[in-house]
């Protein structure tokens, strides 16, 4: 996401950005930032590497996050 704001907003912007993005699933955020270090390495991503995001969907994380979408409310992941 891009945005432009005014200089003496940088600090309040920054901290929504970091509360956003830490409130949410951090199996996902985990595998974000592996595959993103993956991505740099020029070698063809393997079909194990592939299949990795599937794993969140055994996940207690997956479950508690589908019933509070479900419930219409915001989720409290674990991490787990």
């Amino acid at each position: 996401m891009n945005r432009v704001f005014v200089d003496a907003a940088f600090a309040e912007e920054l901290a929504a950005a970091v509360e956003r993005i830490a409130s949410g699933a951090p199996l996902v955020a985990r595998w974000h930032k592996r595959m993103v270090k993956r991505l740099e390495d020029p070698r063809s991503v393997t079909r194990e590497e592939r299949l990795q995001p599937l794993e969140v969907f055994d996940s207690e994380d997956y479950r508690i996050g589908t019933r509070a979408f479900l419930e219409k409310r915001d989720p409290v992941f674990g991490g787990r």
